[in-house]
């Protein structure tokens, strides 16, 4: 670290408050807890990156749970709500909302219906609290908000997570809640899940539940009764593909019957299984996929992270013109879901890390890495303001052609290629700076690892970025979306033209806006959210 000081004059050094070093040994700062919060409920995967593993990430994680537990638990709730139906994160949230529920009992029952959304969110939030993830146990007050929860549950629900899999079946967690049903169509889907033999002998629950009926009568087809006999069922009872595909194995005509039922995302999952199935050979099945996927509203309605749709047109390979209409409305669904950005006004700048550190994976399923994630956000904000200038960056601006027409795909594509270098944040800056080029913002999308000197001889955004403001852009605005879970933040929060944003979602890149109209961030938008 001293050798990095002795580069500046002590005085006017911007460094000489810095109270902690990042992973390459480069001064750095603390931001306050509740952005550090934030960064964990909307970037944090609790998975190995480039410069933490799986157990210093849960570590810290824990730790920043618990000490916001402690210190404002008002603020902890709407930031769980945020990062659940904003930034579209489960697992962290989930975390939270155990920590939550021994620190303020009456805010975990105010806040749980909004960060627990399916069953899925349930199983593992009861997995959480029984393991001894978050302290203490289960006691007589979750209990008594889970039981209040299962009594709004769908028969749909019912059927795809009952009983089987991995953790706390709905089965399990009625077993350790003992809800008591608030209606008839409750009793009946409790009794379903407890006893099935009661529930087939009773004519009146299996009118209560006519989902759960179909799946029953499925179950007891007679094979020789074929598959035409299954698709009727499978239709008028609209049941889920998950419990169909193990009872009967789908011929192409089943496979484009339960393709008719899938909900969006589930649609966007399964797109290699239809192609596997040969199920989007038939161009009049490829249309209605594409047609689903580019559907604004059903869009909008799944709250798909944007970097889903990317992962999904990774995986997809089209083999024929009718699969080609699905990777084509794939990319045209990225366009959609940033439909309703604004454009920012005045000279934008738009930089993407593309250094090697960026390589590092969302999470250890995923193939989508950091990189990608700039590449979206870059493609979205090149959508939004056609004319900014666009300077990718190692440890220099990297010179790559882009072009607002291009999909947002193609514009990810093209950066993630890039990758490889040292992370010098303060290049891009170097290259306003040098060329004598004023705008009115500047974005930086990174992990926040700087370390290396740029190749102007710079070294540090903070250094640079003030260099740049008194010598060719008083009144910029630097904002830096942080899309990785390190702790490093490349300048204090006393800056006051230096604002950082987290997360993954769409959001992220609306708060810049709200920013240029006086929202200072984040951390304010939480604080002022209903709950």
């Amino acid at each position: 670290m001293s050798r990095t000081l002795n580069l500046f004059n002590r005085d006017r050094n911007p460094y000489a408050k810095a109270d902690s070093m990042n992973p390459e040994g480069f001064p750095s700062f603390k931001r306050s807890l509740e952005e550090a919060y934030l960064q964990v409920l909307l970037t944090n995967t609790v998975s190995g990156t480039f410069y933490a593993s799986q157990s210093e990430l849960l570590s810290e994680t824990l730790q920043l749970h618990a000490q916001m537990a402690s210190t404002d638990t008002d603020f902890m709730a709407r930031a769980l709500v945020y990062a659940r139906n904003e930034g579209l994160m489960r697992l962290q949230p989930i975390v939270g909302l155990a920590y939550l529920a021994k620190a303020d009992l009456d805010k975990f029952r105010k806040v749980f219906r909004h960060v627990i959304r399916t069953p899925g969110d349930l199983s593992d939030f009861v997995e959480i609290v029984r393991g001894g993830i978050a302290p203490g146990g289960m006691g007589r007050a979750i209990k008594s908000t889970v039981a209040d929860w299962m009594n709004g549950m769908s028969e749909y629900h019912a059927i795809k997570y009952g009983t089987g899999g991995q953790g706390y079946s709905l089965r399990d967690i009625l077993r350790v809640a003992h809800p008591k049903p608030e209606t008839d169509k409750a009793d009946a889907i409790f009794l379903w899940l407890t006893d099935r033999e009661k529930w087939l002998a009773s004519d009146e629950k299996r009118a209560l539940a006519s989902q759960i009926d179909a799946f029953e009568r499925l179950k007891r087809l007679d094979i020789a009764e074929g598959q035409a006999a299954a698709r009727e069922v499978i239709s008028n009872g609209r049941l889920p593909y998950e419990v169909v595909t193990g009872i009967v194995k789908p011929d192409v005509e089943t496979w484009e019957e339960l393709m008719r039922q899938m909900p969006y995302m589930a649609l966007l999952r399964h797109l290699n299984t239809l192609q596997r199935a040969e199920v989007l050979k038939n161009k009049d099945n490829a249309r209605y996929v594409a047609d689903r996927l580019t559907n604004v509203e059903a869009l909008k309605g799944a709250r798909v992270l944007p970097f889903r749709l990317f992962t999904a047109y990774q995986m997809f390979t089209a083999v024929d013109s009718a699969e080609r209409l699905v990777s084509e409305a794939l990319a045209e669904a990225m366009d959609a879901a940033f439909v309703n950005m604004p454009d920012l006004g005045g000279t934008i700048c738009i930089a993407p890390d593309v250094s090697g550190s960026m390589s590092g994976r969302i999470s250890g399923k995923s193939k989508t890495r950091y990189i990608d994630i700039a590449g979206i956000f870059s493609g979205a904000l090149l959508k939004a303001s056609p004319t900014a200038l666009v300077l990718p960056f190692e440890t220099a601006v990297v010179d790559v052609k882009l072009n607002a027409r291009d999909t947002m795909m193609t514009t990810a594509e093209t950066l993630a290629r890039i990758g490889g270098g040292g992370t010098a944040v303060s290049a891009p800056i170097s290259y306003l700076l040098d060329k004598k080029i004023k705008v009115d913002t500047f974005i930086g999308i990174t992990d926040n690892i700087e370390w290396a000197v740029d190749n102007y001889g710079n070294q540090g955004f903070l250094p640079t970025w003030n260099s740049y403001k008194q010598k060719v852009a008083p009144e910029a605005k630097a904002f830096l979306i942080t899309i990785a879970p390190y702790r490093h933040a490349v300048a204090p929060s006393t800056e006051q033209d230096i604002f950082y944003i987290y997360g993954w979602s769409d959001t992220v890149l609306k708060f810049i806006t709200l920013s240029l109209e006086g929202v200072s961030g984040q951390v304010e938008t939480v604080r002022a959210s209903d709950i």
